[in-house]
Formats: C-alpha cells, sequence, structure tokens
C-alpha cells in the first residue's frame, strides 16, 4: 500500500514536469489559457491512476510551475499582473472538482467491480452446491468456495459447532429453518477485519450454504423414509404372500397327510394314490412359490449371473411343461417352434423358470380349457419367444404394472404372492433380453420374450451334449 501511494505522488510530479515540458517548447505558438489546459489534462489524468492525494498534489505544483516558468516576471514566484492570482485559483479549484469527480467514478467503479465479483463467487457456489444431496459434501465445497473468496482459511463444521475458537476466528452460525446446522470457522487475518461490506457479503453466502445443507439433508431424510415405506411395503406383503399363499398349500399337504395316518381311512389304492398325488402337487406348488421368493431376493441383491449354455429352445419349452403336467391336465398346449430356430446361449434352468412361470400364470388366469400356445421366431438381430392364451387379458394401461412386485390380478380364487412376472423380467434382463405383454387379437393376452441373438452360436450342439 506504501509503495503504491509513493508511486502515485511520483506520477504527480511526473506529470507537472511533462506539462511544464510540453508548454516550453510549444510556448512561442500557443496563449498562456492553452498552458492552463495542459496542466489540467496532467491533473486529470493522475486523478484516473493515482487518486484525490496526488491529484491535489499535481494541482498546487500546476499553479506553482505555471506562475514560476510561464506568468511575468518568469522564473521568480513574483506576480505584477494581480489579474493571474483568478488565473491561480481556477486552475487550483479546477484541478481539486476534477479530483474529487475522478476519485468518485473511481470509486463506484470499483464498488460496481466488487459486487459484480460478489455475484459472480455468490453464483458460483450456489451452481456448485446446488446438485449436492450428501450434507457432509456440501460443508467441503461451501467451506473451500468461502475460503477462496475471501482469500482465507474457512471450513464448515457441522453439528452443534466449536463453543469458541482460537483468537482470530470468526465464528459463523449456519441457522436452518429447523434450527442450527453447524458453523462457518473463518481463521487469519482476513477473519479479524471484515469490512461491512465484506461481512454482508460473508453472511449471504453463510445463508446459501444453510440453506444448500439443509436442503441435503432433508433429501436424505426423505429417501430414508421412502426406503422404510418401500421396506415394510415389502415386507407386508411378503408376510401376506407368507401367511396365505404357502399355508394354503401346507394346509393342503397336513390334511391329507392327516388322512392318510388316520386308522379309518379308506383302504383303495386309487383313494391313497389320490391323495399322495394331492400331497406332491401341493408340495411342488409350495417349492415353486418359494424358488420365487428367493430368487427375488436374489435379483433385488443383484445376485442372480446366468450360467449360459448353448441349448435348443425345444428342450427347455419341453422340461417347463413337463414339470406343469398336473397343473396343465385337461389343457391344450400348441408348440410351434421352427426347425431352423437357432440355439439360445442362455441358462437353462433360469429359462425353464420363466417359461414354467408364464404358462403357469396364463392357467391361472385363463378359463379352463382353453389353449396356451407357446411361438417362436428369430431374425436378424432378436429371438422372439411368445407365450400366448385367450384368457380376459390385460387391462387398458396395465402392461407394466403388472411386472411390479406383488402385483397380482384381481381375479377370485386365484393365489399367488404376485412375484412371478417380476422374476420373469428380471431373469430376462439378466440375459439382456426384455419381456413385454400386449393384447392377443381376438382376445387374450402375449407374453413376447425378445433376446439379442447370440454372437459366434455353434451351428448345432456338441455330440455328447446332443447324446
Amino acid at each position: 500500500m506504501v509503495g503504491k501511494t509513493a508511486r502515485g505522488y511520483l506520477q504527480a510530479l511526473a506529470a507537472v514536469a511533462l506539462a511544464t515540458l510540453a508548454s516550453q517548447l510549444v510556448g512561442d505558438f500557443v496563449d498562456l489559457p492553452d498552458v492552463v489546459m495542459l496542466y489540467v489534462l496532467g491533473i486529470l489524468l493522475v486523478a484516473m491512476r493515482s487518486g484525490r492525494g496526488p491529484s491535489l498534489l499535481a494541482s498546487a505544483l500546476s499553479v506553482a510551475a505555471f506562475d514560476f516558468f510561464f506568468v511575468p516576471p518568469i522564473y521568480t514566484f513574483t506576480v505584477r499582473d494581480h489579474r493571474h492570482l483568478i488565473t491561480f485559483a481556477t486552475l487550483f479549484v479546477v484541478g481539486v472538482v476534477v479530483s474529487s469527480l475522478t476519485t468518485r467514478l473511481r470509486g463506484r467503479e470499483a464498488a460496481a467491480a466488487a459486487r459484480e465479483h460478489r455475484t459472480a463467487a455468490l453464483y458460483t457456489l450456489v451452481r456448485d452446491l446446488g446438485g449436492r444431496l450428501d450434507a457432509a459434501e456440501v460443508a467441503a465445497i461451501a467451506g473451500r468456495r468461502i475460503g477462496e473468496v475471501l482469500g482465507t482459511s474457512a471450513r464448515v463444521e457441522l453439528g452443534g459447532g466449536p463453543e469458541g475458537g482460537p483468537p482470530g476466528e470468526l465464528l459463523l452460525p449456519l441457522e436452518g429453518a429447523r434450527g442450527a446446522l453447524g458453523v462457518v470457522v473463518l481463521s487469519g487475518d482476513r477473519a479479524r477485519s471484515l469490512d461491512p461490506d465484506t461481512r454482508e457479503f460473508v453472511d449471504a453466502l453463510v445463508r446459501q450454504c444453510a440453506l444448500a445443507i439443509e436442503r441435503a439433508q432433508l433429501a436424505s431424510e426423505a429417501q430414508e423414509a421412502a426406503l422404510r415405506a418401500r421396506t415394510e411395503e415389502l415386507r407386508s406383503s411378503l408376510l401376506s404372500a407368507v401367511s396365505h399363499d404357502l399355508r394354503t398349500p401346507l394346509a393342503c399337504i397336513t390334511g391329507a397327510a392327516t388322512t392318510l395316518l388316520d386308522p379309518r381311512a379308506p383302504e383303495s389304492s386309487a383313494a391313497r394314490r389320490e391323495l399322495l398325488e394331492s400331497i406332491a402337487h401341493e408340495a411342488d406348488r409350495m417349492a415353486r412359490m418359494v424358488a420365487n421368493l428367493l430368487d427375488m431376493v436374489r435379483l433385488e441383491a443383484g445376485g442372480l449371473e446366468p450360467r449360459r449354455a448353448w441349448v435348443p429352445l425345444e428342450e427347455v419349452v419341453g422340461a417347463a411343461l413337463v414339470r406343469l403336467e398336473r397343473t396343465l391336465e385337461g389343457r391344450p398346449v400348441r408348440v410351434a417352434l421352427p426347425a431352423d430356430l437357432p440355439l439360445l446361449a442362455i441358462d437353462p434352468v433360469l429359462f425353464e423358470h420363466v417359461l414354467g412361470n408364464l404358462v403357469e400364470n396364463a392357467c391361472k388366469y385363463t378359463p379352463e380349457g382353453s389353449a396356451i400356445d407357446v411361438e417362436a421366431s428369430a431374425d436378424g438381430e432378436q429371438i422372439a419367444i411368445d407365450v400366448l392364451d385367450r384368457g380376459p387379458g390385460i387391462p387398458s394401461g396395465q402392461g407394466e404394472r403388472v411386472f411390479e412386485k406383488f402385483q397380482r390380478g384381481h381375479h377370485p380364487g386365484v393365489g399367488g404372492a404376485g412375484l412371478g412376472l417380476a422374476i420373469c423380467r428380471g431373469i430376462v434382463r439378466a440375459h439382456g433380453g426384455e419381456l413385454g405383454v400386449s393384447a392377443r387379437p381376438g382376445g387374450g393376452a402375449r407374453f413376447q420374450i425378445r433376446l439379442p441373438r447370440p454372437d459366434g452360436e455353434p451351428a448345432a450342439l456338441p455330440l455328447e451334449e446332443a447324446s
């Protein structure tokens, strides 16, 4: 600061010397009023560059130089013509006025530049904090930005914050709508010498930090609340599935087994076989429901990894239909698979599960005795597998909803946990494909599996697998 002030006064001396030299050079060609204008120009330049003090010095030196070098008798400070005193006074007053106006303009320019800088800094802070949803990350960014703007060390401490800091530290509270959030700690010489404008600007920065931190905390709380609500919903649905849908096959198994153990039970082989078949059927049904629950847990945890193998589709379809043989009694099933259908690079166990769930779902929601069709086709990009029925179809606008977890159709007498279609879509997507549903022309539903055609598919199965 001292060096800058001294440089301003040196510039005042230089300006007066240059104006005097220029006036000496052109003195034979101009009048005294023109010389005065050269000194006024010098005063104006000093005022623009160096401020009030140097410009006042330039005004006084200009009067003295004008009197000494240009007012007769020259090279003396004697004034014979007292009219020149008015010129001296006018020159000095003009210099003072010019310096005052210029200094005021420079002050306004500096204030405008400072406001622009602060506005840009505030905008940058708001932009940096805008997309952050972690309160600790917001605090770290806010402390760094405030320190950069003020040129000092700054940090944000969440929670109650320190009761007090070492000498030289300035503690600014972070206040939110729900109370104290923490403090902003400023340290260093800058923290001890904040002028009112800077303090007001710092308070604005602190308010923005408080808003961003509170928003992040509210977002975190909302996310936790949504997770708790979703967890509670899943828990309720799972309890419903376990308490009702698993209880039904268990009751059937218990009833059949109790009947077989009763000494008064019928001894005919046909009746005993019927009871045993009922036990086997209900146990298989319960096993499928438990498998669905376990598969959903694996899907939610991201632990479902297909063990791919090259298999023909007819083999997977056949295995799924054999497993559902009793469920499909009295119901025609039409399978249309082209002979040139390429081999599939899939997990045969998981895909048997997919096709079995789709066929069983069709059995649940279609009239007894209605046909179920399984079709497939292939083009250059993908392989299509469709399961079609002649049931009531999917209500308009419910095409995606049926694939949500624990969603069941509104059909009386139809059980299940509502997981089958969600698991089917998860398995298909794990293979890089997609599962959707659409209305079947003539009535019914068409569940559509679309798989990308694998690269490098073999022309046929290896001999050991074909055998």
